[in-house]
C-alpha cells in the first residue's frame, strides 16, 4: 500500500506540471519542452515513489533494486541486448497481429487513442539535430529505462513475490500491470512480453542495472531508426512491419531462447527472495 499511495501523489504531481506548462505547438521549441515534460512526468510518478518506497519501507534502495555493478553485471547485459535483437522479427509479428485486432464498437474509440498516441510520439521524434537526438535518448530511452524499471520490477514485482509467494506469478502479474499503464491496447501484448522478459532479467541476473541497460538499449533503438528515417538513412518508417520470413523469424527466436536459457537460467545468479 506504500507504493500505491506514493504512485497516487506523483501521479497528481505529474498532472499539475503538466497543467503548468501545456503544451500543444509543432514547433522545434514546443517539442522541447514537451519532452522536458514528459521527463518531469515519468520521474514523478515512478522514479520518486519507487525510491521513497525503498528507503522508508525497506532501508536500503541499493541493496533492494540489488544495483550492485559487480559480478555478472555487464555480461549479462550484453546478453539481454542480444536477446531482445534477435526477438525483434518475432516481436514484430506480434505487433503486427495485436495492431489488427478488432474491439467492436470500442475499436474506433480505441483506434482513435493509439493513433494519438503514436503521432505524439513521432512529434517527440521529428527533431535531428544533435542536441535534440541527445535530449530524445535522455527523455524517451534513459529516463523510462531508469523510472519505469525501479518501479516495476524494483518495487512492484518484489511486492507481488512477496504477496503471492511466487516468482513466476509476480513477474507475469508485473508485466501485465506495465502493459496496461501504457494505454495502448494495440501494443498490449508486444508490451506484456517486453515485461516478461524484463521481469525474468532481474529474478535472474540478480541486479537490476541489467533491466535498465536492456530497457535503455529497447527504446534508443526507436530513437535512432527514427533519426535515420528522418535523415533519409532509411526509407521506410520505423513503425511499418518488417515482414520477415518465418523461417528468420524461428531461428532468431531459437536463438533468443537458447540464449536465455544457458546465460540466465543455468548460469544467472539467482535472486535472493524478500521476506
Amino acid at each position: 500500500m506504500g507504493l500505491f499511495f506514493l504512485f497516487v501523489v506523483g501521479l497528481i504531481a505529474a498532472g499539475a506540471i503538466q497543467s503548468l506548462f501545456p503544451v500543444g505547438g509543432k514547433d522545434d521549441s514546443s517539442i522541447r519542452m514537451q519532452l522536458l515534460v514528459q521527463a518531469g512526468a515519468q520521474l514523478l510518478m515512478f522514479f520518486v515513489p519507487a525510491l521513497l518506497f525503498a528507503f522508508l519501507f525497506q532501508g536500503s534502495p541499493k541493496n533492494y533494486f540489488m544495483a550492485n555493478l559487480q559480478g555478472k553485471f555487464w555480461g549479462l547485459s550484453f546478453v539481454a541486448i542480444v536477446i531482445l535483437l534477435l526477438l525483434v522479427p518475432v516481436n514484430d509479428w506480434i505487433t503486427y497481429w495485436n495492431e489488427n485486432w478488432k474491439l467492436g464498437s470500442l475499436d474506433d474509440l480505441s483506434r482513435g487513442l493509439s493513433n494519438q498516441s503514436k503521432q505524439i510520439m513521432e512529434q517527440l521524434l521529428s527533431l535531428s539535430s544533435f542536441g535534440d537526438v541527445v535530449l530524445q535518448l535522455l527523455v524517451i530511452a534513459l529516463v523510462p529505462a531508469i523510472c519505469e524499471e525501479l518501479f516495476f520490477r524494483g518495487a512492484l514485482q518484489q511486492i507481488f513475490q512477496c504477496w503471492v509467494g511466487n516468482r513466476h506469478l509476480a513477474v507475469i502479474i508485473t508485466a501485465l500491470i506495465f502493459s496496461v499503464a501504457h494505454g495502448d491496447i494495440y501494443g498490449l501484448v508486444p508490451r506484456f512480453v517486453l515485461g516478461l522478459l524484463l521481469g525474468y532479467f532481474f529474478v535472474l541476473s540478480g541486479s537490476i542495472l541489467v533491466n535498465i541497460c536492456a530497457h535503455f538499449f529497447n527504446n534508443a533503438v526507436v530513437v535512432l531508426l527514427y533519426l535515420f528515417y528522418h535523415k533519409g538513412v532509411l526509407t521506410a518508417s520505423p513503425s511499418e512491419p518488417l515482414q520477415m520470413t518465418w523461417s528468420v523469424v524461428v531461428m532468431c527466436t531459437l536463438a533468443a531462447v537458447a540464449l536465455f536459457v544457458v546465460y540466465f537460467i543455468q548460469k544467472g545468479s539467482k535472486q535472493p527472495s524478500k521476506s
